[in-house]
């Protein structure tokens, strides 16, 4: 009998460490349940659970899902409180980093805004504001951010930047500056992907035998590869390929 017991705890238990992290609980829940065993989860079960499911009941099924608050980290609340002691730029911009690598990109961008109006040259805080825009789909603002930056340091994150401005435009709609900026990205980088988007927006603009040829060099390119590199770009040179032989181009 005891044996039958401690199995259904263990089962009941396991069932509530699932719906702890499908619902995203603060994990302190789940260390609650295997230190205190049983009575954690059955804790878990009326404090959180239970309450929940009745309050979905009370509301319909046409009601919207609260929204749970989120659980501050360790990390976020002591740059907070060294933001509150010292108010620099660098603790503005690793606030916006930590959130925004938590894609938490509403609460990075005021960090990052901040950090710039406390430091016009804090380039890691203008990049951070530009990817979380991009991140959002607001590729228009992501633009804005990465201009500034680019007028300030082209190369900036060894070319990524600029080319992160060719992509924010084309995704944008603005296929003009696009074509622009991806010719300057590629005059100074070999990134397969700025070649491949390049051509195509040539081929857009009437001209096919300008893109042809692109997707020519992208092919070429790729037979002097290092075996790691040619992995990393295997899906232009394959999309190269394609764009060729839908234009009636077999190569050997």
């Amino acid at each position: 009998m005891t044996d039958l017991f401690i199995y259904a705890a263990a089962g009941f238990m396991v069932w509530m460490c699932l719906d702890c992290i499908q619902r995203r609980e603060h994990f302190i829940w789940i260390i609650i349940m295997i230190i205190l065993f049983p009575v954690g989860a059955f804790a878990y079960f009326f404090v959180v659970k239970n309450r929940a499911g009745g309050a979905a009941g009370k509301a319909g099924t046409t009601s919207p899902t609260p929204i749970r608050k989120e659980i501050e980290t360790e990390e976020t609340l002591q740059l907070k409180q060294l933001i509150k002691q010292y108010n620099k730029a660098y603790h503005y911009e690793k606030l916006g980093q930590t959130y925004s690598e938590q894609k938490k990109f509403d609460l990075a961008i005021p960090q990052f805004e901040e950090a710039i109006k406390k430091d016009p040259e804090m380039l890691e805080a203008r990049y951070g504001l530009a990817k979380c825009f991009h991140g959002m789909g607001n590729y228009e603002e992501a633009a804005v951010a990465l201009e500034e930056l680019t007028a300030i340091d082209k190369k900036y994150d060894y070319g990524n930047a600029i080319f992160g401005l060719a992509e924010s435009y084309r995704l944008a709609g603005n296929e003009e500056k696009a074509l622009e900026k991806y010719g300057e990205v590629i005059n100074s980088f070999h990134f397969f992907k700025a070649y491949y988007h390049y051509a195509n927006l040539l081929d857009k603009s009437g001209k096919k035998q300008e893109a042809i040829d692109y997707m020519k060099n992208i092919i070429g390119s790729s037979k002097d590869l290092p075996d790691y590199k040619l992995e990393k770009e295997r899906f232009w040179i394959d999309e190269a390929y394609k764009f060729l032989r839908k234009n009636g181009v077999e190569l050997a």
